[in-house]
C-alpha cells in the first residue's frame, strides 16, 4: 500500500464516522456530567455512592446506545430503559440529596434519544423546566436554575435533532435508491417501447413493399426494382433510427410521420384520406400525435384488411385530437390477446398520458377507430 492510499484512507475516515452515525455524541455526557459526583463519592471514601453513579452511567449507556441498533429507532425497551434510568436518579437524589443540578441534563439526553418522537421533546422540556425549579429552590440561585434549565433542553434537544436528521438522511439514501431503481426500469420501458413502435412500423412497411415487389417482377421489372429500392432505403433509415434511440435522441415529427403512412398505406393498397390542423403544435405534443400515427398506420398494415383509412387531426385551444379510423374488422390486440393489449397501443397509452392526455380504442366488425386527445394548457403554441 503506497503513502498516498494511507492518505486517501485517513480523509475517508470522518466521512466514514459521518455516514455510520452512533450515540458518540450522547455518550460525552456521561462522563462530563457524572466525574464531580464519582470523584467526590471517591475523595469520600463513600463507595456505595461511587457504585451507583457508575450504575448510572452504565444505564445511560444503554438507553442512549440501544436507539442505534438493528431497528434504528426508539421503541418501548428504551423507553423502559428510560424509566429506569429516571428512577435511578430519583433515587440519588432522595439518598445523597446532592449533585442533582448534574442529573437533569443527562435525563435530558436520555429522552430525547430514547423516547420516540412525538412524545421526546415534551420530555425534555418537562425535564428542563423541573431540573431549573429543583436547583432554584435548592439553591435559590435564578442564575443557577437559568443554567441548569437551558443546559437540559439545549443538550436534550441538540441530540433529539441531531437522532432526526439522521433518521431524515436514511430516508433520503432509501428513496435515492429507489428513485435509481425506478429510473431504470423506466429507460428501459422506453427503450423497449421505441424499439418496438420503430421496428414495427419499419418491418411493417418492408413487408408492403417485398410484397409489392414480388408481385410486379413478372409484370413490370422496373417497378419492382423500384419497391426493392424502397425498401434498401427504409431498412437503412430503420438502423439509423434504432441507433438513435440507444443514442436517446430519437425524435418524431406529426407530418413526416403521416407522409410516411401516407405512402406505407397506398402501397398497400389502402386509400388514405389525411386532414391536418393549419395550426402548429408544441413539440412535445407534436411528438407524441406522431407516435399515434405511426402506430395506428402500423396496426392497419400488420392486422387489418381495410381499403380505406382516414386519419384526422383536429386543435382546439386548450387540446389537440388525432383519430385514425379504418374499415377493417376486428380488434388490433394480436391474435389471442384481449383488445387494446396489445403491447405497442400499451406503449402508445404510457406517451399519451406522460403528456396527461387520454388514448381511446374502439373496434367493431366494421371498423376500427383509435383516438387520442392532449391538452394544450400546459404548454402555449410556439
Amino acid at each position: 500500500m503506497t503513502m498516498t492510499d494511507d492518505l486517501r484512507k485517513t480523509s475517508l475516515r470522518p466521512a466514514w464516522i459521518a455516514y455510520r452515525p452512533g450515540p458518540w455524541l450522547a455518550l460525552i455526557a456521561a462522563p462530563v456530567l457524572l466525574i464531580a459526583p464519582l470523584v467526590a463519592a471517591v475523595a469520600t471514601a463513600d463507595w456505595a455512592r461511587a457504585a451507583y453513579v457508575l450504575l448510572l452511567g452504565g444505564v445511560f449507556g444503554v438507553a442512549v446506545t440501544l436507539p442505534f441498533g438493528a431497528r434504528r429507532r426508539p421503541t418501548v425497551v428504551t423507553e423502559l430503559v428510560f424509566v429506569a434510568l429516571l428512577l435511578l436518579c430519583a433515587g440519588y437524589i432522595l439518598l445523597w440529596q446532592t449533585g442533582q443540578a448534574l442529573l437533569f441534563p443527562l435525563l435530558a439526553v436520555a429522552a430525547a434519544l430514547a423516547i420516540r418522537r412525538w412524545w421526546a421533546m415534551g420530555m425534555v422540556g418537562a425535564i428542563a423546566v423541573s431540573g431549573a425549579f429543583a436547583v432554584g429552590f435548592e439553591t435559590w440561585s435564578l442564575a443557577a436554575a437559568v443554567l441548569v434549565g437551558f443546559a437540559a433542553f439545549a443538550g436534550g434537544a441538540g441530540n433529539f435533532l441531531v437522532q432526526y436528521y439522521v433518521a431524515l438522511a436514511r430516508e433520503l439514501d432509501r428513496t435515492r435508491e429507489r428513485l435509481a431503481a425506478t429510473a431504470v426500469g423506466e429507460e428501459r420501458m422506453r427503450f423497449s417501447r421505441d424499439l418496438h413502435d420503430l421496428l414495427g412500423h419499419s418491418l411493417s412497411v418492408i413487408t408492403v413493399k417485398s410484397e409489392a415487389a414480388r408481385r410486379l417482377i413478372p409484370s413490370d421489372a422496373d417497378a419492382a426494382a423500384a419497391h426493392i429500392t424502397e425498401v434498401e432505403t427504409i431498412a437503412r433509415d430503420a438502423l439509423g433510427e434504432v441507433r438513435s434511440v440507444v443514442a436517446g435522441s430519437r425524435s418524431v415529427s406529426l407530418s413526416e410521420e403521416i407522409e410516411n403512412a401516407r405512402h406505407a398505406l397506398e402501397d398497400a393498397g389502402v386509400a388514405a384520406s389525411v386532414s391536418l390542423p393549419d395550426r402548429v403544435l408544441p413539440i412535445t405534443v407534436d411528438a407524441v400525435l406522431g407516435w399515434v400515427v405511426r402506430e395506428g398506420a402500423t396496426n392497419v398494415l400488420r392486422h387489418s384488411p381495410a381499403r380505406n383509412c382516414t386519419i384526422e387531426v383536429t386543435v382546439t385551444a386548450h387540446a389537440a385530437r388525432i383519430e385514425i379510423t379504418d374499415d377493417g374488422p376486428g380488434h388490433r390486440a394480436g391474435r389471442g390477446a384481449a383488445p387494446g393489449a396489445g403491447s405497442g397501443l400499451t406503449g402508445l397509452r404510457d406517451r399519451v398520458e406522460a403528456e396527461g392526455g387520454a388514448l381511446d380504442v374502439e373496434s367493431s366488425d366494421t371498423a376500427f377507430r383509435l383516438t387520442a386527445s392532449i391538452p394544450l394548457a400546459a404548454e402555449a403554441p410556439r
